[in-house]
């Protein structure tokens, strides 16, 4: 039974080694900075999205995020480094009422609860205690 278990481990390990430079020239052939790209949101809470203009973020160099909403214009602060972590915080909109208000309102609820971050070439995901909360995809 040992024997079984150390083989599996040797084989997902070697999966994973021999996977990892693929992925690498991959996000570096297809792959978008974190900052200063304009993401568009194309999953939410793991249902496919799409909306015609908005719903769509960009974080600064400044650590300040920018974005769109439904109809309103978003603003707030964010750290991230290197190994995924992210917080979103002071997020806030201009005040116009929009056609889908509680959508609108549920975007801003999710960034704020962002804790992490992958990046997989175009795409930018956002997690919430190890939940994947958003795909969003670097817009051309």
């Amino acid at each position: 039974m040992n024997i079984v278990k150390i083989t599996m481990a040797a084989a997902l390990v070697t999966f994973v080694a021999a996977g990892c430079c693929p992925c690498k020239k991959y996000q570096k052939k297809y792959g978008k900075p974190l900052q200063e790209t304009e993401w568009k949101m194309v999953q939410f809470n793991g249902r496919t999205f799409d909306a015609q203009d908005g719903y769509t973020v960009v974080f600064g160099k400044d650590n300040r995020l920018g974005g769109v909403g439904d109809c309103n214009r978003l603003m707030g602060s964010y750290t991230a480094d290197n190994d995924g972590v992210m917080k979103i915080s002071q997020v806030a909109s201009t005040r116009m009422m929009c056609p889908d208000q509680a959508q609108e309102n549920s975007f801003m609820q999710m960034l704020g609860s962002v804790d992490s971050y992958q990046m997989d070439g175009p795409l930018l995901i956002l997690f919430s205690n190890g939940e994947m909360k958003a795909v969003f995809e670097a817009k051309k």
